[in-house]
């Protein structure tokens, strides 16, 4: 019979540190994983998030270009429609931005009404957005063509939709081209990392647009197998997210794609978006957590490795040693004095009498005493009676059995203060005696140093809050206000924070923000970060506009208690705002509405009268002989006498008749309830108040100022604006072909060609 081979207890060991390792490996390999994945997570819902920015944009915007050609294509049919075309078309084109052009063909293709006069005329029958919507034939489709490079030379994408005849026949079709520039300056505005890309395609696989430009191409054919164009428009849905090498770049990219199909328009094609981002700078600081977890398991493990290597080697002289009886004891005791000596504590044992049974060399450094000093010292004596006195009430406590912790500063024997954290351990007998306690004391000096310096820390954060120019504020979920620094409480024009913390701060938002400010901060609340710009009332009654940004503030735990947000005070850019607007809406040499903001508010004028009833009525106004008055007295006096009539029209007119300058020397103005017989006063007073006020030249010359004005009404049977406003044209020419300085009312009857033509050339 073989005799037992008696196993190694050093095998096991190594076994358990194997195995140890493995675990601690997979561990970090599977957190690395998931961080991984999450990383594609976020990235991913970043990526989908930017691409319904741009298709919702893009959603709203076909939406809004469908209703405009349904508008137009049922319009055309309509009496004086085709007169009104153009103005119509440029009036449309100018209030969609994302629109370049406007125009209607015939049933044979001719362009017969466009934005751009130059278009008009032209033929575009070969164009497939006249040939498809010819062979479909159906007037609820919109038709979304495949981008090409149109007439006026701009690669874009054009959308068309049918002129149906009276009796549903075709008759035309209504086309729009959609503005690269309007798009391409949306697209860039997703792309938040230099890495990024994002690119709109035409369902037939004709790419329309890539920011940046230089990666691809316009016009780029994306219907390749497997390309990512591809394999979205196959899967049938509507938002895909998905990895890999792109043929239009050659890079490796993760790539969000949505397909832009309103629910409310019925598109024969559809359009393709896309966000992407470098799947390298994806995953840059993954890749480099990756590199130096792994550096450290590897160091971890040659510790490990050498660690038990050497442990087993001071076990096997530790084993050896204990096979000498008459060394064990000593060997023991070198042992414990090793370990204790290398503990970053004083260690220590007590009997009940007080004096000293073991110190490691914390101890005796600490102390300054050496070994043979400490065997059997009194406690006592090695404190001294201050000391002692301070500790003695812990140590009866650890006689009678109760363990205890307590904070104390020391002085060392080099003379240094040092502070400590105290343990003392009973040392309990099987019977429950007391035999004495052990004492375990750490070096807390430098936690303390770092916990002061954490005080002075907050207190340098808290002065940098107070100080910084802006407002700084914590606000709970709840919306009650936690905290203010100094520029937010002067913001608010309060004294102190006593009278706003604790506060509703909704109550300091104007009424009609409000709804907006507590959407935002639900949206803090829930771990997003966000902005707004919103007014504010002071608590002595001022407005300031501001614009806050808000991101989550979180607890030790990574529990959300509220927002942490910085507001700025942006009045002074918000009057600067309105202010372009102003000057964008007015005539700069005679501060009254300039032709585009005058038509706009006309027309709003006009809707109101059919929608409601009442009288209104149009004046045109022309200034007489006024090249005469450039010619000889000069442009300088020629602008005078523009400024006068536009600030004494003002003074005559009431403040809710609107005057617009529509002409070099002409002036339209609107008389919202007003009838014919009310408006012909108003323009007899306004000529009469003319012919009496004196312009001077440069010179001192009296200039004599004189004007002839038309007049129109609204009746049943003025179609539009454009009618009202050509009829007072009508009669203005009928009051200047008559002899000037006078006013003429439109009469209802219309006039020839050649009546307003010779009206014009006597003029």
């Amino acid at each position: 019979m073989k005799p037992r081979v008696k196993k190694s207890p050093y095998s096991a060991q190594w076994l358990l540190l194997a195995i140890s390792l493995l675990i601690i490996g997979c561990a970090n390999g599977f957190d690395l994983w998931v961080e991984r994945a999450r990383t594609g997570d976020r990235e991913q819902s970043r990526l989908l998030t930017q691409t319904r920015v741009i298709q919702e944009n893009l959603v709203a915007n076909l939406s809004s270009v469908n209703s405009v050609l349904e508008d137009l294509a049922k319009e055309w049919s309509e009496p004086g429609a085709q007169e009104r075309a153009t103005g119509r078309l440029k009036v449309l084109t100018d209030a969609m931005p994302g629109v370049r052009t406007l125009r209607i063909l015939d049933k044979q293709g001719v362009s017969t009404a466009s934005n751009r006069p130059e278009l008009i005329g032209a033929s575009f029958a070969y164009r497939d957005y006249y040939k498809r919507p010819l062979q479909v034939g159906d007037p609820a489709t919109l038709f979304v063509l495949p981008p090409v490079q149109s007439t006026l030379g701009v690669f874009s994408v054009t959308v068309a939709k049918i002129i149906p005849g009276p009796d549903g026949s075709f008759s035309g079709v209504v086309v729009a081209t959609l503005d690269p520039e309007y798009f391409k300056t949306l697209m860039i505005s997703v792309l938040y990392a230099n890495d990024m890309l994002s690119a709109i395609a035409h369902e037939d696989g004709v790419q329309f647009l890539m920011v940046p430009a230089a990666e691809a191409p316009q016009g780029k054919n994306l219907d390749q197998l497997e390309s990512f164009f591809t394999r979205h428009r196959e899967s049938g849905r509507e938002v895909s997210a998905m990895t890999g090498t792109t043929d239009a770049t050659g890079r490796e990219l993760m790539i969000a794609l949505s397909t832009i199909q309103p629910q409310n328009v019925r598109q024969d094609r559809a359009l393709i978006v896309a966000v992407a981002r470098e799947l390298d700078a994806i995953y840059a600081s993954w890749r480099q957590d990756a590199y130096e977890q792994g550096g450290l398991f590897a160091l971890f493990s040659i510790g490990s490795v050498f660690g038990l290597y050497a442990f087993q080697r001071r076990q096997r002289e530790f084993a050896k040693r204990e096979a000498e009886a008459a060394e064990a004891l000593a060997a023991h005791q070198r042992f414990l004095t090793s370990l204790t000596d290398n503990l970053p504590s004083m260690v220590g044992y007590w009997n009940s009498e007080l004096r000293c049974q073991f110190a490691n060399r914390g101890y005796l450094e600490w102390f300054g005493k050496a070994p043979e000093e400490m065997r059997g010292i009194r406690i006592q004596d090695l404190m001294g009676e201050s000391l002692f006195h301070k500790n003695e009430p812990f140590i009866r406590g650890a006689l009678r059995g109760e363990r205890q912790c307590f904070e104390r500063t020391l002085t060392k024997a080099d003379g240094t203060v040092g502070h400590t954290w105290a343990q003392y351990i009973p040392d309990v007998s099987t019977d429950g005696g007391v035999l004495g306690f052990y004492v375990l004391v750490s070096d807390i000096t430098e936690l303390k140093r770092t916990t002061a310096a954490l005080v002075e820390s907050e207190r340098k954060l808290r002065t940098i809050v107070e100080t910084d120019p802006e407002c700084v504020k914590v606000v709970a979920p709840d919306g009650t206000l936690m905290q203010m620094n100094r520029a937010g409480l002067e913001m608010i024009e309060a004294s102190s924070e006593d009278q706003v913390v604790g506060q509703d701060v909704t109550r300091l938002i104007a009424p009609e923000y409000r709804e907006s400010f507590i959407d935002l901060n639900k949206r803090v609340c829930s771990g997003e970060s966000g902005s707004l710009e919103f007014e504010i009332v002071g608590l002595k009654g001022r407005r300031l506009w501001v614009d806050t940004h808000a991101a989550p503030l979180r607890d030790h735990d990574g529990h959300i208690k509220g927002q942490l947000a910085v507001t700025r005070d942006i009045t002074a850019q918000k009057n600067a705002e309105q202010e372009l607007k102003r000057l964008a809406e007015t005539d700069a040499l005679t501060n009254v509405a300039n032709r585009r903001h005058f038509t706009v508010l006309a027309e709003l004028e006009f809707s109101r009268a059919q929608r409601y009833g009442g009288p209104l009525s149009v004046l045109m106004v022309d200034i007489d002989h006024f090249k005469k008055v450039n010619d000889t007295h000069g442009h300088r006096t020629g602008d005078l006498v523009l400024q006068n009539f536009a600030e004494l029209s003002q003074k005559e007119l009431r403040a809710v008749d609107i005057i617009g300058r529509v002409g070099g020397e002409e002036f339209a103005v609107i008389l919202p309830e007003t009838s014919c017989e009310q408006a012909e006063d108003v323009a007899e007073r306004l000529r009469h108040a003319v012919s009496v006020a004196e312009t001077s030249s440069d010179t001192g010359t009296i200039v004599p100022i004189t004007i002839s004005v038309g007049i129109a009404c609204l009746s049943t049977d003025t179609p539009d604006l454009e009618t009202l406003l050509s009829r007072a044209d009508r009669a203005l020419y009928a009051a200047k072909t008559s002899g000037r300085n006078r006013t003429h009312c439109y009469d209802r009857q219309p006039q020839s060609n050649d009546e307003i033509r010779d009206l014009k050339v006597s003029s």
